[in-house]
């Protein structure tokens, strides 16, 4: 690789793509935001790495451009998240990560790149409603999981692996589960999961089956997927499939504690109301939804999923759950800001 970008480096998974190119003595051109905060925990960490920092945004056509002279390979790990539903909502998520991604990929195609990962997510495979595992080619008609952003991810990789066979850059896609991990400047969901129930007293469990990514798993498999990915192709990235319960028990025990074995069932009945409430609160004074009632389509459902594509492929093996647990916890304790 003699020269590569990175898009979202000061994001959970982009960091550690580029902290694990950082290892292999590798010194990536990382994409910032000119708008970022210079104080940004994220930025901080990021800098006391060996990279080439370029500004650029993924609306911007000339600073793409610029960013791609001279790349061989991008990783486009660039993604808005949320979680609300609404036109607004739907509109920044088509911009940052549909319309993001076209930009890119055309930008890096007239730049020359060669090679192309681009980070999508195991949600734009699906979820299922019977407790099995899913692959790349499960049916998204039957497994569709409607949330807008699971459906913003889904037409962006749609987007990337659209373009010719033999047309460069060669389009390789990777679809991350549920991710946590040490070194979270961002405060990563799962992270935050984990965080809440390290705390004796939790009593909360949600009816979901998902499977648990380290974030390190992660960054090994993007690299590999540059090195082994076949072009056009997408590769399922997670480790243990498991439900909360499960996921309550391996904390507890990480955190030396004994999980409460009187546990309050969060139901979509009670639930709904209250979403329902809060997001008419939201409209009536002009501001978007922060959650979609389509994220209780979650409830009852599998998010678990079939790797044997990246493992016969890339060569991938994930860690066990446990090791990612602890060090999450460990570095979660070890620091007064998370």
């Amino acid at each position: 690789m003699s020269s590569i970008l990175v898009t979202g480096p000061n994001g959970f998974l982009g960091y550690h793509v580029v902290k694990a190119l950082d290892a292999r003595g590798e010194c990536p051109r990382v994409l910032f935001s000119p708008n970022m905060d210079p104080g940004d925990p994220g930025a901080k960490a990021l800098k006391a790495l060996n990279v080439s920092i370029v500004e650029g945004e993924l609306d911007d056509m000339d600073s793409l451009r610029e960013a791609c002279t001279d790349v061989d390979l991008v990783f486009h790990l660039k993604f808005t998240i949320a979680m609300g539903g609404g036109d607004e909502v739907e509109q920044s998520l088509l911009r940052g990560n549909v319309v993001g991604t076209r930009n890119l990929t055309n930008a890096a195609a007239e730049a020359g790149v060669s090679r192309m990962v681009v980070s999508s997510s195991s949600l734009a495979v699906g979820i299922n409603a019977k407790p099995e595992l899913l692959d790349e080619n499960s049916d998204w008609k039957e497994h569709a999981f409607l949330l807008p952003y699971a459906v913003s991810r889904r037409e962006a990789e749609q987007e990337a692996l659209a373009r010719p066979a033999g047309e460069a850059p060669d389009i390789v896609v990777i679809n991350p589960s549920f991710t946590l991990g040490p070194d979270d400047y961002v405060g990563a969901p799962a992270n935050s999961l984990v965080k809440k129930m390290s705390e004796p007293g939790f009593r909360l469990r949600a009816p979901i089956g998902f499977g648990l990514l380290d974030v390190r798993d992660y960054a090994q498999g993007a690299l590999l997927a540059a090195e082994r990915g076949r072009p056009g192709q997408r590769y399922l990235l997670s480790g243990e499939n498991i439900d909360s319960e499960k996921l309550l028990q391996q904390v507890a025990e990480v955190a030396g504690f004994k999980p409460s074995s009187f546990l309050i069932s969060l139901k979509p009945w009670y639930l709904r109301p209250i979403v329902a409430i809060l997001n008419t609160w939201k409209s009536l004074r002009g501001q978007s939804s922060q959650v979609s009632p389509r994220l209780f389509d979650l409830w009852d459902r599998y998010a678990w999923y079939d790797t044997s594509k990246a493992r016969n492929d890339l060569g991938w093996k994930p860690r066990a759950l446990r090791e990612s647990v602890q060090d999450t916890i460990e570095w979660q304790r070890g620091r007064s800001d998370v």
